[in-house]
């Protein structure tokens, strides 16, 4: 996929979230899209903990201040999944509500970066058995 961007897609929910920001953290997001349109996982953060303590196939970037962005990916798209105050462990209690990811934000020494082996999640084939969760999304614009 070098030279081409990334399409970048955004459930209901977080094209809702993605709207309603404002000032500093919009600034943040944007930047933050831009970046994901060109680079793909390489800056989409790290990889969140699944239900069962294995790794997921989600991805948290923490933008300005408490906001946090969770991504997925399918080969050339990158769905933003949730965007939202990282408050306590409500925003993961949240989401684990609606992906398959741990309900408690843990804090961990070892944190991997999102862009896996052979440069999965965006760059590699896809994992046999992967699950969705991201039905509904919309196109963003750039």
């Amino acid at each position: 996929m070098a030279g081409k961007d990334f399409a970048v897609r955004a459930t209901p929910a977080a094209a809702a979230a993605i709207d309603g920001l404002r000032g500093r953290a919009r600034k943040s997001y944007e930047a933050f899209e831009a970046g994901l349109r060109k680079l793909g996982c390489k800056v989409a953060g790290y990889r969140l903990l699944a239900a069962g303590g294995e790794y997921s196939e989600y991805c948290c970037k923490r933008l300005v201040e408490d906001w946090r962005v969770i991504v997925t990916f399918e080969p050339g798209v990158a769905i933003v999944v949730a965007v939202g105050r990282h408050d306590d462990r409500a925003f993961y209690a949240d989401l684990a509500m609606t992906i398959e990811v741990g309900p408690i934000g843990q804090r961990r020494e070892e944190k991997p970066d999102c862009c896996g082996q052979g440069g999965w999640p965006s760059i590699g084939s896809v994992p046999v058995g992967r699950k969705g969760g991201t039905r509904g999304q919309k196109e963003t614009q750039p």
